[in-house]
């Protein structure tokens, strides 16, 4: 008698099973529930843990900024003390939830998780929650939708583009960074104007301005727990979100840099994605933007023959960040056995290694590139 047959799960099936860890805590199965019938887009619980990210903040991280400024309000405890308090605070609001709400706010401002009649909640991550998170309102949709996924990393346009430097280089790394806290808060409006994109560029005029001016208001009537509540988060942040898009760019073919699947690379299969709403699949995120995360594993299956085409780079079993770690660190060898052929020319393990720091060559584009 011939035993049935099963068919064999796909390459990416660490990223179909294991849970998702992005968030603290759940809600009662009731709520859950309800929420996703009532709140959440065509009623899909997989919009559930952008939501909880959300809920976990509003129940811990804000009651506790409200607290420390009541505290200085009261004058309760010495300078010493509140500055202690704070950095706590801050420490371990930010350990707990930056990368998470960081991430959740990037796919509810590409796709919002709530239907039609709900969508105005969106304003509680990209608006409201961003100030405890050094994110300013109307920041996010102007700089990554309206100029990043609009040029695709691509100089001069895109003030994010990573082509210009050399990617191998911690000093670059730094540089990159460095210029972006110091001068985003100008160039992007500049950049959005050459753009065409005025409204975009008012937006974000107008969002950053309210957003400075109440921290700069906030810091002389309670400056220690306005610092630890907004500043100490927006210097973090900001070069972290930074930190992390040079990261997932570190690889960009000199000879096609315009080709999504040769200025970012997939990972698969990594524990980190499930804690950051499948961000190892960053070429999959630029070829269709507005697809919720939870989709995104389909799609890289979808488009495997893409990938053997046009030969990008994917690896197995290691995170975006951890790639952008072991090239900074020169340990090619290392990433090397991540590496997986998914129909890519064949390559010896010498070869691979040479075309990894081939794409970390800057690419000269009508501006010379940062040496």
């Amino acid at each position: 008698e011939a035993k049935p047959t099963t068919a064999s799960p796909p390459m990416n099936h660490v990223d179909f099973v294991q849970p998702r860890r992005e968030f603290l805590f759940d809600m009662p199965v009731f709520l859950q529930k309800w929420v996703t019938k009532t709140l959440l887009r065509q009623k899909d619980s997989r919009n559930l843990p952008i939501f909880l990210v959300g809920l976990n903040i509003v129940l811990t991280s804000v009651p506790a900024a409200v607290l420390l400024f009541w505290l200085e309000s009261r004058q309760l405890l010495s300078n010493g003390m509140m500055l202690a308090l704070g950095l706590l605070y801050a420490v371990a609001h930010l350990k707990t939830y930056g990368r998470s709400f960081a991430l959740a706010l990037h796919y509810i401002t590409h796709c919002s998780i709530f239907n039609r009649q709900f969508r105005f909640l969106d304003h509680i991550w990209t608006t409201f929650l961003g100030f405890l998170f050094g994110i300013p309102p109307g920041l996010y949709y102007p700089h990554h939708v309206g100029m990043h996924h609009s040029e695709d990393n691509v100089a001069p346009h895109d003030m994010s583009s990573t082509m210009d430097y050399k990617r191998g280089s911690k000093w670059n790394h730094f540089k990159y960074m460095v210029r972006f806290v110091s001068m985003g808060s100008f160039e992007l409006p500049y950049r959005l104007i050459q753009m065409s994109k005025y409204s975009l560029a008012a937006q974000r005029i107008i969002g950053c301005s309210v957003y400075w001016t109440t921290m700069a208001y906030m810091f002389t009537q309670l400056p220690l727990s306005t610092f630890s509540v907004m500043w100490f988060p927006w210097i973090t942040l900001s070069f972290s979100l930074m930190q992390g898009n040079f990261k997932e760019h570190i690889f960009v073919d000199p000879e096609d840099y315009e080709n999504n699947y040769k200025s970012a690379f997939t990972c698969i299969n990594a524990p980190s994605n499930a804690l950051t709403f499948n961000t190892g699949y960053h070429i999959e995120h630029h070829e269709e933007p507005g697809l919720p995360w939870f989709k995104l594993p389909e799609l890289f299956l979808k488009n495997i023959k893409k990938h053997a085409e046009n030969d990008s780079l994917t690896f197995s079993g290691i995170g975006s960040m951890e790639v952008g770690t072991l090239v900074l660190n020169g340990k090619f060898d290392e990433l090397a056995d991540h590496y997986i052929n998914i129909g890519q020319p064949q390559r010896t393990k010498e070869e691979l290694i040479a075309e990894f720091k081939r794409r970390l060559t800057p690419v000269v584009h009508s501006h010379v590139a940062t040496e």
